[in-house]
């Protein structure tokens, strides 16, 4: 075992592992905030609305595949680390053989799209926007869970750039196309969020073509047998299954009781459901790039764990919450000081009569994020330190029970909240958010703290 590096070292270490990463995620929170003002823009924010639980119900429909192949990144790290990088091609054929495996399951959602909407009492006029959106975004979906593997294998070998630069392009793909699409031109009608969300498509197939290609480059054959790996091969696969389903079950859990609230906050009507959206933008665009932390953050605790010892994986995570908590200062100031000048941005080209209401709500809403930022960089950064060990199930069981704990509190005490302190419905949701990230702090804390996560290896 070597010696761990210094803090100083093991920041920077962290940094270049890291900025890449977090400009990665940065641009998909951009081109998110991009779609849903290009149809505010577009329209009167009904489709803004819609695009808002639509997405949060696609993600919600594919990140428990997504989230187990990306443990692709956190596995390779360990092979790595282990000196066992002749396994790595064998082991990413398997993402990509699940990958293809549930995409029956993709078409299901896609063919039943409007029932999802109607079961949830979604307001009756934005059910075909949100159905549509839907439908389109789910021909992506396999193309998510591919990028998800691919993307892993690049972080299980620090070569963030390569994500760093896809992304960026990606991102651009998403946004001309987004404008040529939603508003029409060169001979195509506008079309609106279903333009939005073809953009959407065109952009994860995009990621998927540039991460193979540079995969199947003779450098990386000759290092990690990606063509020699071709085949299946069920013990790597259950490898990837064993460690990634609770990774991918906790996306899933999360997912599902943001998406609950988000629903719970639109049969209140669409002005609180349109000042969500603008809230949540704008949280998204602090919240994407801190997964980036969280991923370096997981990459390095199980290399270090394989080739240096706990030692140096504890003054890996120490080096990413400073950065994580400092970047998430930037942001609190913003939402507390500066949330007039952030809301601004949908008042361009926009008249609608309801707009300044809407503005008015989201800024207070804001306020909320300013809170739980720092919780959320908290729990986000932890929860990789121990995926990147293989904790994955605590990490699953502390998340059931943080986001169960909270939909239950909401459920049931949101109603006597309004009746006894005349509180908004919607404000009553908000604080359940902030309750349910500062439970997911302190949980993950505790477990950094004391659980067995240094003794832990994904690899023999």
């Amino acid at each position: 075992m070597s010696s761990p590096p210094r803090f100083g070292e093991a920041l920077a270490e962290v940094f270049r592992l890291a900025l890449p990463l977090m400009i990665s995620t940065g641009m998909f929170s951009l081109v998110l905030f991009a779609d849903r003002t290009m149809l505010l823009w577009y329209q009167d924010g009904s489709q803004m609305s819609a695009a808002m639980a639509a997405g949060n119900l696609f993600w919600t429909m594919v990140c428990l595949p997504t989230g187990i192949a990306s443990m692709t990144g956190a596995i390779v790290a360990q092979m790595v680390g282990s000196g066992r990088e002749q396994q790595v091609g064998r082991f990413l054929w398997q993402s990509v053989w699940f990958a293809l495996a549930v995409s029956p399951l993709f078409v299901a959602v896609a063919l039943s799209a409007p029932w999802w909407f109607r079961v949830s009492g979604q307001p009756a006029g934005l059910i075909d926007a949100e159905a549509t959106y839907l439908r389109i975004l789910m021909l992506g979906a396999v193309g998510t869970m591919l990028e998800a593997g691919l993307g892993g294998f690049f972080n299980g070998i620090q070569r963030t750039r390569i994500i760093m630069w896809t992304s960026v392009g990606s991102g651009l793909v998403n946004v001309l196309f987004d404008l040529w699409f939603i508003f029409g031109g060169l001979g195509l009608p506008a079309l609106g969020i279903a333009g939005a969300a073809w953009a959407s498509v065109i952009a994860f197939w995009f990621k998927v073509i540039v991460y193979a290609t540079v995969i199947l480059r003779p450098a990386f054959e000759a290092r990690f047998q990606i063509r020699g790996g071709f085949g299946w091969e069920p013990k790597l696969l259950g490898k990837l299954l064993y460690f990634g389903t609770p990774a991918g079950l906790q996306h899933l859990i999360e997912a599902g009781v943001f998406t609950v609230i988000v629903l719970q906050i639109g049969q209140h009507g669409d002005l609180p459901l349109r000042a969500t959206a603008m809230a949540m933008n704008f949280n998204m665009i602090a919240f994407i790039p801190l997964i980036g932390v969280s991923i370096a953050t997981s990459v390095l605790v199980g290399h270090h764990l394989t080739s240096g010892g706990p030692a140096a994986a504890i003054t890996a995570v120490r080096s990413s919450l400073a950065i994580g908590l400092g970047y998430s200062l930037i942001w609190a100031c913003l939402y507390a000081f500066g949330a007039e000048w952030l809301l601004s941005f949908y008042r361009f080209g926009q008249t609608e009569g309801n707009l300044e209401e809407s503005i008015a709500l989201a800024r207070g809403l804001l306020m909320f994020v300013a809170v739980y930022v720092f919780l959320d960089s908290i729990q986000l950064i932890l929860a990789g330190a121990l995926r990147g060990a293989g904790d994955t199930w605590f990490v699953l069981v502390s998340s059931l029970v943080a986001s169960g704990t909270s939909l239950a509190i909401g459920w049931w005490g949101i109603e006597p909240a309004v009746e006894a302190w005349g509180i908004s419905h919607l404000h009553g949701w908000w604080a359940v958010i902030t309750l349910w990230v500062w439970l997911l702090a302190v949980t993950m804390f505790a477990r950094y703290r004391f659980g067995p996560w240094k003794s832990m290896r994904m690899v023999s």
